[in-house]
């Protein structure tokens, strides 16, 4: 499936996973106005500490919405401010002087239709109200006993009752309802209720991904529904009947107007008829009604007694699931306990098939999930019955459900991690607290886009995702800088080796080293420990390749905590090496700037011959600097696709190129020119490797030409057969003939739909992102039918050039007038202040000393970066190729000066454009010019012989320093496609 750029269309937005949470409990009770006299007011702050209390008790619930609370001494001072100010609720005392309280809650609600709550400051005043249907004007009574959680239980309340609607069916939250006609007792349970409410709810969601959605979590608390009459009960019932977790209910209320005795076991009666195994305790001030109570099947709390809230809350815990699980054979033996849902997982394993069967038949298990804020599993769960199982058959299908719905929970999600609450199927784990760091923001963006996006649903038979990931966070490496007391050191002049043998010496946090330890024991493949700095993958800030990446073999019980230990301190390290210093310096970052956080990866690949690596990897970029033909478009996108791990692309080696757009064009005019530039070697990671040699960029890293993958038989998918004698290539490759990797299955025959995935990703990284970007992969072709292919994706950056205001060209230049000109460009910018120009000298340079070459030009970049003299840089193949014969392998630091850049070709050197490595990202999103110069093409040109002409400010063996008096103009637009450097006048 190959997707055109115009048929490309989606409607993006960022939505995170637990946006819901933030949507429920909408309504708060933000502002609150008391009115009390000045002696009520006197009394509830100087005796009862009102406002501390408040303050104290939220923060001791957690609860982050505190109330502001305003204060006025009279009816009439609350009427007045209610015309001028918006509040949620109002709480007044019954002495309001001017007017009773009930006719003070009318006129408020004529200003503002609130709730209006009266608040007694003793049970006596309770003989003072009127009968219930006349006290009009107020909401509900409540007593102060001098202790401020009635204040919070009066809000949350509210709060419940104005969220109920809303909450339940986009959050699917679980509702009490409370059926209590006493204002004493309900003044006295309610916020007992709450506050024990609040502490389970905080217990069970620190078992939660993060502490950011914990938070969230508390607002998925069951609400408590608070009814005086059984009518108004039954219409709590009916209304929420779906979400109801438990009852607790007094046994006299009123119902139909008059007090009935049985109005609880009425209600009780009529509700457990619809739903059975409904956690039920009924409550009552006479000890008579606890042998009906029990014979019914229910719980029974006698409010007089003085283990009152202790049964109540040994209820929550036992009935209705707060507490642990505990898995019993019938009533009788206890078998095991959970608990939290990985424990309880580990448990349906293997407690004896009675006790699922037993929970299974009374809804225990729902209950228990539904208590623990567990809806998806509880509602898979709860319609299902026992006897449609066999023992094994029920065993297995509360494993797969658990299981689901677990991995699902952990998908596109930030997971923090603790050891108690890890399970491997969590795909990113932040260990540490701090930024992301550059390539760790990415790989998070990914995560989400491939969750949001469901790209997986158009490719049905590829399993596209990122690799399993942990990211330490920069917290971390500003703790092993200060604790190890590296910073002056780092920082003073001092060589790479020093550096990095003084970081290996240093020693990381004993907590992350025990972090480390734990997680090993489940990541058994091959890991990339990878740099992720502050300044990483930034638009105009890239650091690509500039920091360490190093592979471990991790297949050592013996070895694999010293080498990834050590692979994050070179990681740490590469932030203070020359090359990083030099390109800070470039860009006019500072190396202090670049805080680290380190990303650690499994390895995409599979193992041959003692060999690690993918079937193939590659990178893929939104914008193409060097289209190919008449109808290739820059906007058509560009991929470079290799045998074995990626870093043969990204350092510059011989590669696959095609345009997604169109993947079965030939960018290669024959056969034999395809032979020519193909593939002739790969990266794998060495398993045999035993030492880490730690002043080697990639210790268990190993070249290998293609003969070990003719040996390890990883070509048949991507490479096709070239006949010698006839100049044909024939698809595929089945070991014998000359291999050519050409992708011909994937593009043209499109067994593997890799041009529509690269498109697809592509488009939606562009869009999401605002920008152009780049990204880089790995694929596994699979080894069976009942297996997928999968395509990972690695990393995902911007690929911005800087924008400058291009002035439209009105002078026109004569041939002679241009030192260069070309088609083929990256940069947009006009230039008229270099006067210097280093060259490799035509008639002098040999791709066999390419290494004296750097050397050469080490020396005249550090010469005129002491004079801060920037300069023109012209030379033949690629520039900055790990590859030594395929150009000239500089680092960045080799060239830190330079702002324009000529890649040249000569008649027995002609090499592909550079594109695709991170070098050539570096250059453009730092916005030096680029230009390219093909050998042949009449169009594009440098005039070697004014170069040579010119006097010479330094001359050695391959390179010439030449020092103009007056600037060349240099003019570059890559939207133009148009380059030139203009001569001195």
């Amino acid at each position: 499936m190959v997707l055109e750029q115009d048929e490309v269309s989606f409607y993006l937005e960022y939505k995170p996973k637990y946006k819901i949470f933030h949507e429920l409990m909408s309504k708060r009770m933000r502002n609150v106005l008391l009115v009390s006299s000045i002696y009520d007011s006197f009394m509830l702050e100087e005796d009862g500490r009102l406002s501390d209390q408040i303050y104290e008790e939220f923060q001791n619930l957690n609860l982050r919405t505190l109330p502001r609370i305003t204060r006025v001494s009279s009816a009439n001072e609350a009427l007045e401010i209610l015309g001028t100010q918006q509040f949620d609720l109002v709480i007044t005392m019954r002495r309001l002087g001017e007017m009773d309280a009930f006719s003070f809650g009318n006129n408020v609600k004529k200003i503002q239709n609130i709730p209006v709550i009266l608040l007694l400051t003793s049970v006596v005043e309770i003989n003072y109200l009127p009968e219930r249907e006349k006290r009009v004007g107020i909401d509900r009574v409540f007593v102060w006993n001098g202790d401020s959680k009635v204040f919070v239980a009066i809000i949350k309340h509210l709060e419940d009752k104005l969220n109920a609607d809303k909450d339940t069916k986009i959050g699917d939250v679980r509702v009490f309802i409370f059926v209590e006609d006493s204002i004493r007792f309900y003044s006295l349970l309610l916020p007992e209720l709450y506050s024990e409410l609040m502490r389970q709810t905080h217990r069970l969601i620190t078992e939660g991904t993060n502490d950011f959605q914990d938070l969230l979590k508390m607002r998925i608390r069951p609400k408590i529904l608070l009814a005086e009459t059984y009518e108004e009960a039954m219409s709590y019932f009916k209304k929420y009947h779906k979400n109801i977790m438990g009852v607790i209910s007094d046994i006299e209320f009123p119902k139909n107007g008059k007090l009935n005795k049985n109005a609880g076991f009425t209600f009780v009666n009529q509700i457990t008829k619809k739903i059975t195994n409904l956690p039920v305790i009924l409550q009552s001030s006479k000890d008579k009604y606890r042998k009906k109570a029990e014979e019914s099947g229910h719980f029974f709390n006698h409010k007089r007694s003085h283990g009152m809230m202790w049964d109540l809350r040994k209820w929550l815990l036992d009935s209705v699931g707060f507490g642990n699980f505990v898995f019993k054979k019938g009533k009788g033996k206890v078998v095991g306990q959970s608990k939290d849902i990985i424990s309880f997982h580990k448990q349906i394993r293997k407690v004896p098939i009675e006790s699922l069967v037993y929970h299974g038949m009374n809804d225990h298990f729902s209950n228990w999930l539904y208590a623990r804020g567990e809806f998806e599993i509880a509602e898979k769960l709860k319609p299902r019955k026992v006897s449609e199982f066999t023992p094994k058959e029920l065993r297995n299908f509360l494993l797969n459900v658990i299981n689901e719905v677990v991995v699902e929970k952990t998908k596109g999600i930030i997971n923090d991690f603790s050891k108690e609450n890890y399970n491997q199927d969590m795909l990113f784990i932040r260990l540490r607290p701090g930024s992301l760091g550059g390539k760790g923001r990415g790989l998070a963006f990914l995560m989400f886009l491939l969750n949001s996006f469901q790209i997986k649903d158009e490719f049905k038979d590829i399993a596209i995702e990122i690799p399993r990931t942990i990211v330490i966070g920069t917290d971390e490496f500003d703790k092993f800088m200060e604790e190890n007391n590296l910073y002056e050191f780092a920082l003073s002049d001092v060589t790479d080796e020093e550096i990095k043998k003084k970081f290996v010496q240093a020693n990381l946090s004993k907590s992350i080293r025990s972090d480390l330890k734990f997680l090993l024991q489940f990541w058994t493949k091959p890991l990339a420990v990878r740099s992720s700095s502050l300044l990483e993958d930034s638009a105009y800030q890239p650091f690509a390749g500039i920091f360490s990446t190093l592979m471990i073999p991790n297949n050592n019980n013996e070895s694999n905590m010293n080498q990834l230990c050590t692979a994050i301190k070179l990681v740490y390290a590469s932030a203070f090496l020359k090359l990083a210093r030099s390109y800070a310096e470039t860009i006019s970052q500072t190396v202090e700037e670049s805080k680290m956080a380190v990303v650690i990866q499994e390895v995409v690949g599979k193992e041959h011959n003692r060999r690690f690596y993918p079937d193939f990897s590659g990178t893929a970029s939104t914008y193409n600097y060097y289209p190919f033909g008449e109808y290739m478009k820059s906007e058509d996108r560009i991929s470079h696709v290799a045998l074995g791990l990626g870093r043969l692309i990204v350092e510059g080696g011989e590669s696959f190129r095609f345009c997604p757009k169109y993947p079965k064009s030939n960018f290669y005019s024959t056969p034999d020119t395809l032979v020519d530039k193909s593939q002739r070697d790969f990266y794998a990671i060495n398993l045999q490797q035993k030492n880490f040699d730690i002043l080697v960029d990639d210790p268990f890293v190993t070249k290998y030409d293609l003969d070990a993958a003719i040996k390890d038989k990883t070509l048949g998918n991507i490479a096709d057969t070239y006949d010698f004698n006839s100049e044909t290539l024939s698809v595929g490759y089945h070991g014998s003939g000359a291999p050519v990797i050409t992708f011909s299955k994937q593009l043209k025959l499109n067994t593997f739909p890799l041009a529509g995935i690269v498109s697809k990703i592509l488009a939606i990284g562009e869009q999401s992102m605002g920008c152009p970007i780049e990204i880089e992969f790995a694929a596994i072709f699979k080894t069976n039918t009942n297996e997928k292919n999968t395509f990972n994706i690695l990393q995902i950056r911007p690929f911005l050039q800087q924008e400058i205001m291009m002035t439209q060209e009105t002078e026109t230049y004569e041939k002679q007038q241009i030192l260069a000109f070309s088609n083929y460009v990256s940069g947009n910018l006009i230039r008229k202040d270099i006067h210097d120009i280093i060259f490799v000298k035509p008639d002098s340079f040999d791709k066999l000393k390419t290494l004296d070459i750097v050397k050469e030009i080490d020396i005249l970049n550090a010469k005129l970066n002491a004079e801060k003299k920037h300069y023109l840089l012209i030379g033949f193949g690629r520039w900055g190729t790990a590859d030594r014969f395929l150009g000239i392998p500089v680092k960045w630091n080799n060239i830190s000066g330079v702002k324009t850049i000529v890649e040249a070709s000569l008649e027995d050197f002609q090499i592909d454009f550079s594109q695709g490595s991170h070098f050539f990202h570096n250059i453009v999103t730092s916005n030096i010019g680029y230009l390219h110069i093909k050998y042949g093409d009449m169009q594009h040109f440098i005039d070697w012989d004014w170069l040579k002409k010119e006097k010479a400010e330094n001359e050695m063996t391959y390179v010439k320093h030449v020092k103009l008096k007056s600037p060349l103009i240099i003019r570059i637009n890559a939207k133009r496609k148009e380059g030139m450097i203009i001569k001195p006048t």
